[in-house]
């Protein structure tokens, strides 16, 4: 199938006092159409620099892009313009923040905001925006829309200010839907009404969705594929289901483990000790090494190569290395 967006050997650098410090090395990742893909990992794994360099919206003078590309049905990202980029930036790629009530203005009205997304990409009049505002206010689930235009940010609550976001992305019927830890803000009954719409809105659109995450059980629930991320790198890589049951990285399966088994039993969870390292501490060996179980003599000098088992599995481990099983 035709690939709808690729990220190809993406590394990212921040600027740090005693000189460039990189965050993101090397990751590649592709979304065909209609197709929700899943990044995940703990705080600090690059996932949310991953997705605000798509954005082409990463800190200027602070961060940038020193490897690698993004394209967009074949066409570089990076070397759009920045005019070029606006017309891409919410029009073809849109993206959901985590936290809607600081991505929202507090001053301007529910339906001036959405309003604003629609003409920013559209000529369509005021009163035509208005309508479709509205039609859209109501597309997301949220009851009373005519009256909802009139209100501020403050006074809906969480769940629907995460509606009103979704509506603002879907606005310009976006090729891809980016959504940054959408549901984490959430209660857990509002977390699987806001999933459920977006896979309403991607079936009903056919608009392909990164979701980055750090809950297993959301990707379970909604994504075809997963990226497995820690320390800025991508350690394995699959389809979920393949993933789920057969987990290579010992990374991917402390994860597993340290999810609740609704079974009956009542067993212990399985933490992973320590925590993801500084990027300022990241060694030439494997990044996991210092955790991992499985760790050996190779995972502190050499960083092991990205092991391909076949169907787009694949697994950055020394575990798999020739003459090793």
């Amino acid at each position: 199938m035709t690939k709808l967006l690729e990220i190809d050997q993406l590394s990212i650098e921040f600027a740090g006092p005693s000189g460039p410090i990189r965050v993101v090395s090397g990751i590649s990742l592709d979304i065909e159409p209609g197709q929700t893909h899943g990044i995940v990992g703990e705080s600090g794994s690059g996932k949310s620099v991953t997705s605000l360099s798509v954005m082409r919206l990463l800190p200027k003078g602070q961060a940038r892009v020193v490897e690698g590309d993004i394209r967009l049905n074949g066409q570089s990202l990076l070397e759009m313009s920045e005019s070029q980029m606006q017309k891409v930036r919410g029009n073809r790629i849109s993206i959901i923040f985590q936290e809607p009530m600081t991505a929202l203005n507090p001053v301007f009205k529910i339906g001036h905001q959405v309003r604003e997304a629609i003409r920013q990409h559209t000529k369509k009049s005021k009163r035509a925006a208005q309508k479709e505002t509205i039609g859209l206010l109501g597309e997301v689930g949220i009851s009373s829309p005519e009256q909802i235009v009139d209100v501020y940010p403050h006074q809906l609550s969480g769940g629907m200010r995460q509606r009103v976001m979704i509506a603002m992305a879907m606005a310009s019927n976006p090729e891809v839907l980016i959504a940054d830890e959408p549901t984490t803000a959430l209660d857990v009954t509002i977390q699987a009404q806001i999933l459920d719409l977006m896979r309403k809105l991607q079936q009903e659109r056919g608009t392909a969705i990164i979701l980055i995450t750090h809950d297993l059980g959301v990707v379970a629930e909604i994504c075809d594929r997963v990226s497995i991320m820690y320390a800025g790198q991508i350690v394995e890589q699959g389809d979920v289901k393949t993933l789920f049951k057969e987990p290579k990285h010992p990374y991917t399966a402390g994860l597993l483990n340290s999810m609740p088994q609704f079974t009956g039993k009542e067993n212990r969870l399985q933490a992973i000790s320590g925590q993801v390292p500084h990027p300022t501490e990241y060694t030439a060996g494997c990044r996991f090494a210092v955790r991992c179980p499985s760790r050996m003599d190779a995972c502190d000098i050499t960083e092991p190569a990205l092991y391909d088992f076949g169907s787009g599995h694949r697994c950055k481990c020394h575990l798999y290395r020739e003459g090793f099983e």
